[in-house]
């Protein structure tokens, strides 16, 4: 029996002139090629996907570039638009003799300043006592809300309560939302929806894939689609809290089908005009199409102010009701799943060092506080960027300040303090008043988070 001889180790290894490759070498070439046809298909789905959708991804790009410039909060960046139709821009009243002690009121306004604001507002007692503007601002300039949206929309449920349009918060969402009805998400009412506790699907914040839902929810041509469609219900009403851009949408689709009127059109007739407030602009998914309710409002700083002024006057306007009665208590009860939340609104107590926005799967760091809100009843509209409005029923006070967002995120030194304005503002009434100003409370006693 003939036994063939063992191969040498240039047949073994192929060659050396490369006529015949040896396993290594075609290995190497079948995974360049494979990466070459894998990179083609990457290129040709990402081209794919852009071609479907064309607008949504140039809105990406746009959001993208607007971050990187630090220009996310202006009000223009964004189109299309409906217009929300409002007074004449009119200013309020300015206090003669102001009712806040200068030395306090310089020092709100030079923190204001220096925490990169674009305004800093003070009404009290019937009178604006502070109207400064930075950065070019100008009082007729819109500004971008961000999520002091939500407080608004959160209002405009109430208008339409007293309206009755919508018979009671507690109607199911579904009665409006019909699609939703003989399936799970027919249980969910309006109040789980005010309190930020609908059950529908969680939301993801910070999640800027192209094609995560929070981004297509915010950026889609076509978001009622996905907040009719895709969304699911994942827990039981009213048992967990979740900050949400979609439950505020959602909240935009019910007052457009309990009205029969555009969001932005029914917002400035029978809320803004009443309150001789300004009008604006606000963010739709298309010409035609559905308004974000959760974000995306822009007016003029003093549209704002008023209807601050409206809820630190339990709802009525020159002795004209607009909102229910109790709306504004009610507003500010607290909801079974957050302390600090109540119908589309935040509440100043129970007194906490950091106060997290969404829960603490999503938000490690809360916004801090570094003392306790000087007013028991204190509440307020709050967005991103420090986007805040301060209200104090007892001391008929709102504080206003909106910009960009100051330099130094949470939980690095520098930070944006919270309770730092409307307190010092606080001390100045008191001061003015010659009462004795309320000290800062033991370090030990804001504790805490949600």
């Amino acid at each position: 029996m003939r036994v063939a001889p063992p191969p040498s180790e240039a047949t073994a290894m192929g060659p050396a002139d490369g006529r015949t490759p040896g396993r290594p070498a075609r290995v190497l070439r079948r995974l360049a090629r494979w990466l070459g046809w894998g990179f083609l298909a990457l290129v040709g789905s990402g081209a794919l996907l852009w071609l479907l959708n064309l607008e949504y991804m140039n809105r990406y790009w746009r959001l993208a570039v607007a971050q990187m410039r630090g220009e996310s909060q202006r009000a223009d960046w964004y189109d299309p638009v409906d217009t929300v139709p409002g007074a004449a821009f009119t200013p309020l009243p300015r206090a003669a003799t102001p009712a806040i002690a200068p030395a306090f009121l310089n020092e709100a306004r030079a923190y204001a300043r220096a925490t990169r604001s674009d305004g800093f507002l003070v009404w009290q007692g019937g009178a604006v006592q502070e109207a400064s503007y930075f950065n070019g601002h100008r009082e007729a300039d819109l500004v971008a809300s961000k999520s002091m949206a939500k407080m608004v929309v959160g209002i405009l449920i109430g208008r339409a309560v007293a309206q009755g349009h919508i018979r009671s918060i507690d109607q199911p969402v579904a009665d409006f939302v019909t699609e939703w009805k003989g399936t799970p998400k027919a249980t969910p009412t309006i109040r789980h929806f005010l309190w930020n506790s609908s059950g529908l699907t969680r939301f993801t914040y910070n999640d800027f894939a192209p094609w995560s839902l929070a981004m297509r929810e915010y950026l889609s041509p076509h978001h009622e689609r996905i907040l009719i469609h895709e969304t699911r219900l994942e827990y039981p009403p009213g048992r967990e809290y979740d900050y949400s851009m979609i439950t505020s949408d959602v909240l935009a689709l019910v007052i457009e089908r309990a009205t029969g009127r555009r969001y932005a059109e029914y917002l400035g007739q029978e809320l803004l005009k009443p309150i001789g407030a300004a009008g604006g602009t606000v963010y739709v998914n298309r010409p035609g199409g559905l308004a974000h309710a959760g974000c995306c409002l822009n007016l003029p700083a003093e549209s704002f102010l008023r209807l601050g002024i409206l809820l630190a006057q339990d709802g009525v306007w020159e002795g004209r009701r607009l909102l229910p009665e109790g709306w504004v208590r009610d507003t500010v009860t607290p909801s079974p799943a957050n302390p600090h939340w109540g119908l589309h609104m935040w509440i100043g107590r129970p007194c906490v060092k950091r106060l997290r926005w969404f829960p603490e799967r999503a938000q490690p760091v809360g916004v801090l506080h570094s003392e306790c809100y000087l007013a028991p009843d204190l509440f307020l509209f709050d967005g991103a960027g420090h986007q805040a409005m301060w209200i104090v029923p007892s001391l008929d006070l709102v504080v206003l300040r909106f910009g960009p967002p100051p330099t130094r995120r949470p939980g690095l030194p520098g930070e944006f303090d919270n309770s730092r304005l409307p307190n010092t503002i606080i001390r100045g009434l008191k001061a003015a008043r010659n009462a004795p100003a309320t000290p800062p409370p033991p370090a030990g006693a804001a504790t805490g988070g949600v």
